[in-house]
């Protein structure tokens, strides 16, 4: 009787976590994930990969994984190790034994549960196992690939994340190592014979192109956006705080289902816009300002970037005006050139020449915008022709310092087979939508 109550329950448990496992992929399934190895695993030879999942942040804070992580595993659980074995095609993740109570059911991977199958896994298995995995790994004379870019979890990109790892061990009263070259260190001193190799330009070429499964994610990430921005410009008017229009579009990204946000919210008041990652957030709003919002959510490991510029008002006066209508020329422009086999250079002398023919090169930045996917700030190499499938975030930027003006509008750009798709568009740019808008009662009024 015990046995057929022990089996009964094995089954139940099986049942349930497939139940869970495919409750947590909106958009994406497990043969995702396994196609995403298996191409790493083509790449890689007859190596092996190893990659670290984030561990669980110190604070309260809502644990989110790593991107490149997530990226090849689909897998929520703090502390995973992915191990992917290019000469036998074989995919191993390691799990600690136990889960802290922090984890909601469906993210819990255990040696024991029916995972293995429901991840598409060759092998789930005890991070305890870690040292001997390895160790009979490099015995027999694997090449090793490992991330050597710093992890990416909420809130995350690449060039501040590495930014700030620089100050740390520059700085002569701390000096820790990152936890990739930590990793490192280990291999090279347990193995001295080691040969190592690094798996991120393969996996950030990957990243680089977007399938339609992540294409559909950002679709949905931008919509919520621009439905979020749309909310900020109904409660602007002078007299309230920068925090207030933060918290209207926070209340549609909530309730619109995001993660959370992709980034802290650049929300600039008059000359606070001249400060380009201002988040302070805190000035009262005064007649006769510009402001502008910098802020998107992010949505299943996904995030668009989107600003948009307006009076606080709810009208422009004529300098702002004609700042503004360059802006979004040039903001028009650069996205109706973009196709497969532009480059970024070709943007920025297409936005150059609009602020030229305004005669406003004076104030013209010399930055047009950057790839967006999984970090806002996302991974790509600029040199190249963009392809179907890359994501580029337009934002032509106009900066009069003596008269404290910052104008900036952003959008979300999918290269597709002939031309473009713009993520964000739903939320206006022409001037009179916007006053139009700002005449509407917001949130709460």
């Amino acid at each position: 009787m015990n046995k057929l109550k022990t089996a009964i329950t094995a089954i139940l448990l099986s049942s349930s976590l497939g139940t869970y496992a495919q409750s947590m992929w909106t958009y994406f399934s497990a043969d995702d994930f396994e196609k995403r190895r298996a191409k790493v695993m083509e790449q890689i030879g007859d190596g092996v990969a190893i990659l670290q999942g984030a561990n669980l942040p110190d604070g309260y804070v809502k644990f989110r994984q790593d991107n490149n992580f997530y990226y090849l595993t689909g897998v929520e659980t703090p502390g995973a190790v992915l191990i992917l074995n290019g000469r036998t095609k074989t995919s191993t993740l390691l799990v600690p034994d136990k889960v802290s109570a922090d984890i909601r059911d469906e993210a819990r991977i255990t040696p024991q549960s029916n995972s293995a199958s429901e991840y598409k896994f060759t092998n789930i298995v005890s991070k305890t196992a870690m040292t001997s995995q390895i160790t009979n790994l490099v015995m027999r004379n694997h090449d090793i690939w490992v991330i050597t870019t710093p992890e990416e979890t909420a809130q995350m990109t690449r060039s501040r994340c590495q930014s700030q790892q620089h100050n740390i061990t520059n700085d002569p009263w701390d000096g820790r190592t990152s936890k990739e070259l930590a990793f490192i260190n280990n291999l090279k001193t347990r193995f001295p014979l080691i040969s190592l190799k690094d798996l991120t330009p393969i996996l950030d070429n990957m990243r680089w192109i977007k399938d339609e499964k992540e294409i559909a994610v950002l679709r949905k990430c931008g919509e919520l956006a621009a439905r979020g921005f749309d909310e900020a410009m109904r409660v602007t008017r002078p007299g309230i705080y920068e925090y207030q229009v933060v918290a209207a579009t926070d209340f549609v990204y909530g309730n619109g289902g995001a993660f959370g946000p992709a980034y802290f919210a650049i929300a600039a008041g008059g000359a606070n816009g001249l400060s380009w990652h201002y988040n302070a957030n805190n000035h009262k709003l005064k007649k006769g300002e510009l402001f502008y919002l910098d802020y998107a959510p992010e949505v299943h490991y996904y995030s668009t970037d989107i600003t948009r510029t307006w009076p606080v008002e709810g009208e422009f006066n004529p300098t702002q005006l004609k700042y503004y209508n360059c802006v979004k020329e040039a903001s028009e422009k650069v996205i109706a050139a973009i196709k497969p086999g532009v480059t970024v250079d070709d943007l920025r002398k297409i936005c150059k020449d609009v602020f030229v023919k305004h005669g406003l090169e004076k104030f013209y930045v010399n930055s047009i915008g950057h790839f967006v996917g999984m970090s806002v700030h996302d991974v790509g190499d600029y040199s190249k022709p963009f392809e179907p499938g890359v994501v580029f975030n337009v934002e032509p930027i106009l900066e009069d310092k003596e008269q404290k003006i910052h104008v900036r509008i952003e959008d979300t750009i999918v290269v597709t087979a002939n031309s473009y798709e713009n993520l964000t568009k739903s939320t206006p740019t022409n001037p009179l939508e916007i006053y139009k808008l700002m005449n509407q009662k917001g949130i709460g009024e």
